[in-house]
């Protein structure tokens, strides 16, 4: 039963699995080590913040990405829901993740490797690869135009920065509203028109990199005004190697 459902849908599962994985590309390195906005610095405005984080994207070869969703509802059919995925980006264009999915009611665990316009994906009933030609180009999630750090310079109402930290980095904390359809491209979309969603975002006061992205609300189909995505950021810049697996 699950093996028919991922032989259907295969190509749209691998889409959302790279998309979530790499909203990652929130993330961010910026060049800005001689002038950071630390406590040193008069308070940034939200405004400068957002454009630190556009900005600091050219210098970003790679970073690790963890997302945690929770209150996602449930699902019918062949429909799926990625619970939580832990991965690693490179730029321009890798990506390798694991990810729990929710396929049929069932808990699966799915392997993604994804190289240029080629994409390795285990099938969750026997582990092995697959793969699959031009479901993907991860260039087009790390075009600053195209991907998520477009998504980020779209918050809307942004709030006064206020003082936080994430995992012990003190950071920048904004909020403000994203309109869903913003972020159709990873979720998939099918909500309502004009839905909102009440977004969340901790940019570290000495480097301007961006750690933290909540978002909550009916994000996709699935999804209910509870949903909350959370997405961490780390390592960045750190050496990472992707290459692809034995099939």
């Amino acid at each position: 039963m699950i093996s028919s459902h991922i032989s259907i849908r295969r190509t749209s599962l691998l889409m959302l699995l790279c998309l979530a994985t790499t909203l990652l590309l929130a993330s961010c390195n910026l060049p800005w080590q001689h002038s950071p906005f630390n406590g040193a610095s008069p308070k940034p405005t939200a405004q400068q913040l957002l454009a630190a984080v556009h900005k600091s994207f050219s210098s970003v070869s790679a970073f690790h990405v963890v997302m945690r969703v929770q209150n996602a509802g449930s699902t019918t059919g062949s429909h799926f829901q990625i619970r939580n995925a832990d991965g690693d980006v490179v730029l321009p264009d890798k990506i390798k993740a694991q990810a729990t999915v929710i396929l049929s009611g069932q808990a699966v665990t799915v392997n993604l490797i994804s190289i240029g316009d080629t994409q390795f994906i285990t099938d969750p009933v026997t582990g092995q690869w697959r793969v699959i030609k031009g479901a993907l180009d991860p260039r087009t999630l790390t075009n600053p135009n195209t991907g998520i750090i477009s998504v980020v310079s779209q918050l809307q109402n942004a709030s006064t920065p206020t003082d936080d930290t994430v995992n012990g980095i003190p950071c920048w904390r904004i909020t403000g509203k994203l309109e869903a359809k913003t972020l159709a491209f990873i979720t998939g979309g099918g909500v309502p028109a004009n839905t909102v969603l009440q977004t969340s975002e901790c940019i570290g006061k000495n480097d301007s990199r961006l750690y933290q992205v909540i978002v909550t609300g009916q994000a996709a189909a699935s999804y209910t005004p509870q949903t909350t995505l959370t997405f961490l950021l780390s390592n960045y810049n750190e050496h990472v190697i992707i290459t692809a697996p034995q099939t």
